[in-house]
């Protein structure tokens, strides 16, 4: 199993960690009553546990700049805050 899940933000291929999608999957669910595109995010990124890739658009990539900035800046280190310059 690969180690990293390509993100596919608006035709930018961003390669992150299996553990950071799956933390930012964590971070959406738990925000997924308040908002359906963190809804639609945690579901997304869970899938691209499973598929290895997946393709953001334009709503989840808002909610994902959302969790991105809303969790302690170490919690995602480098490649959190790689993820969030492609993404913003």
């Amino acid at each position: 199993m690969d180690d990293t899940i390509e993100i596919d933000l608006d035709g930018k291929v961003v390669p992150v960690p299996r553990e950071i999608v799956s933390g930012l999957a964590a971070a959406a669910a738990a925000r997924a009553g308040v908002s359906a595109r963190h809804r639609d995010l945690s579901l997304l990124l869970g899938r691209a546990l499973d598929a290895g890739h997946v393709s953001l658009g334009q709503g989840e990539m808002r909610a994902l700049c959302a969790v991105l900035e809303e969790e302690h800046p170490d919690r995602f280190g480098p490649a959190g805050a790689e993820l969030l310059q492609a993404v913003a």
